[in-house]
This record gives C-alpha cells, structure tokens and sequence, in this order.
C-alpha cells in the first residue's frame, strides 16, 4: 500500500531540539516537520552527526528570523583524546599523526588556554562543508584531494578546562559563529606538545537559547497528544530576545508590511524588532536612529515578507 500522505498545517514556532548522536542536522530537521506536520521548516545553525546538543528549529514564520541566528554565538562542551591526530579531526578519520601523551598533565594543557582567548586565527578543516570552485571541501577531502585555506577569525569568549585523565581532556568553550571545535581541540594540543582529535561535542548554547529548554527527541516522538507538542514551541520572538524593540499600530504596521519606510519610534540605528500593540512579533527592521523605519524581514503579508 502507498504510504498515507500527511497533511499539513501552518504552525509557527521554534523548537530546541537536543540532536541525538548520529542523527545528521536535516534528518533531525525532517523528523520535526514530519511530528508537527508543518508546512514549513528549517533549522540554524547544522550539527555534524557525531555532535549532539542544541539545534534549534524554527517552523513557519519563524523560519523567517532563523537567518538571524546564524550569526550567533555559541558554547560547546567536548572531550578530546590525545596521542594522535586524524584526517577528519575527529574519531571517524585516519591516523595521520601520533605522540605519546604519558609526558603531559593538567597543568601543562591549563598553561596554554590564555593563548587562545579573544580573537585568534584558525585554519577551517579540510572536512568543512566550506566550498572551493562550488565543491565542498568535504568531497574534494574523500577524493584525497587537500587544498590551501586561508585562516579565518574567531572570537574565543570563554575556554576552560573541566576535566582532565591522562589520555584525554574535556573543554568548554563560548565562541563567535564559524569557530572549528575540532581545529581547536587540535590547536590546544599541539600549542602543549601533544596531537589529539575529537571524540564527543555537545552544544548547549545558541544565543539566545541554552540547553535548559532543549526537548530531546524521544519524548517529542513520545507525545501523542499534538497540542502538548505544539506547547513545547517557543514563540518567533523568542529568536529576537534582547534585541531593540519598537511598537507600532495598525496602520503603520500595514505600511511596513507592504515594504514602505515609516516614521515611528525611537530605536537606536541598526536591526530592531517591531510589534503590534498587542505583543505580537510582527517583524524585523532598519532604523536610521532618527526614527525612520525600513522593513527587512516581515512576519505577515506584503512585500516586505
């Protein structure tokens, strides 16, 4: 039998999902919208299989200000084995390059974190969907093909080091969107003598969520009830915490949704927030700082959406 078709909805809504291990960023993704039945969906910011934690998916509308997320900063706890290096920076790859770990200690690795706070350099891995003459590196990798790549700037906000058991050490670090934890992993042992390579990653913040409001992905599948799922959405505006805020009425609001510049309120220059009188998350826009108003993203109907 051909299998039924399912209908969908329009929801909107962001989940923070706790990707489980194997599970690659879009398959997650494609299991959401399939329990929500959503129309629409899309998620911020991908996690590699063998990494677990927060991925947040925007549904509906709010697939519309997941975009914003994207720049985002990030936390991560990971654990890396040192004594040898891999071709993919991680378990999955070949051996490439050894050393014996017997002659480090804790003190060694905490000795070199300062070096690699604030804004430091990092060379992206050949294994990085970065693209090259449109291939992505990671298929010109698996080709055993490696090219050049410049270094690319990152910020490190925090770097510690949370455990530490002779052949392996475990790290927690907030950092700028683009940031290679497996370069680091990689860079901290050698910057201490030692080759290492990535064995766990866990991502537990995504400004401005944190991982106290995951869901993972057993109990979503678990839920039968479909209005005790949807409850485990957070609201578009959620994605926007923090961000400067102007309220408009109606009438402006419907100006804004056809795409047209207004007057109204007194945000500072910049992106900005914008929502009716009733609270409602209606969209996202540029303001000069002088009061003029321009659409970018609208939630609603109209040009400007």
């Amino acid at each position: 039998m051909p299998p039924t078709k399912v209908s969908r909805r329009s929801i909107d809504g962001i989940l923070l999902l706790d990707k489980p291990l194997g599970l690659s960023s879009n398959a997650a993704l494609q299991i959401v919208k399939r329990l929500y039945r959503a129309e629409k969906a899309g998620h911020t910011g991908s996690l590699d299989p063998l990494a677990t934690g927060l991925l947040p998916i925007c549904l509906g509308q709010a697939t519309k200000v997941s975009a914003y997320l994207l720049d985002s900063d990030k936390r991560y706890r990971a654990r890396a084995r040192l004594g040898a290096r891999t071709s993919t920076g991680d378990a999955e790859g070949e051996v490439v390059a050894t050393s014996d770990p017997a002659g480090v200690s804790r003190r060694d690795l905490e000795a070199v974190l300062p070096r690699f706070l604030g804004g430091i350099e990092q060379v992206p891995p050949m294994y990085s969907a970065l693209k090259r003459d449109g291939q992505p590196l990671y298929a010109l990798a698996r080709a055993g093909i490696e090219v050049e790549r410049a270094a690319r700037r990152v910020q490190i906000r925090e770097l510690r080091l949370l455990r530490f058991d002779g052949d392996s050490f475990e790290f927690e670090v907030a950092c700028s969107k683009g940031t290679y934890i497996r370069t680091l992993a990689e860079d901290l042992a050698a910057a201490a003598g030692q080759q290492a390579h990535l064995v766990e990653l866990r991502r537990t913040g995504l400004a401005p969520f944190d991982a106290a409001a995951m869901v993972a992905l057993e109990r979503l599948q678990a839920e039968s009830d479909e209005a005790a799922r949807d409850a485990l959405l957070l609201a578009p505006a959620a994605a926007l915490q923090g961000w400067p805020e102007v309220e408009v009425d109606e009438a402006l609001a419907l100006q804004l949704g056809h795409g047209r510049q207004v007057r109204a309120g007194t945000a500072p220059a910049g992106l900005a927030a914008v929502y009716g009188r009733d609270r409602r998350l209606l969209g996202i826009v540029e303001s000069d700082g002088a009061g003029s108003l321009a659409p970018r993203r609208w939630l609603g109907g109209g040009a400007a959406a």
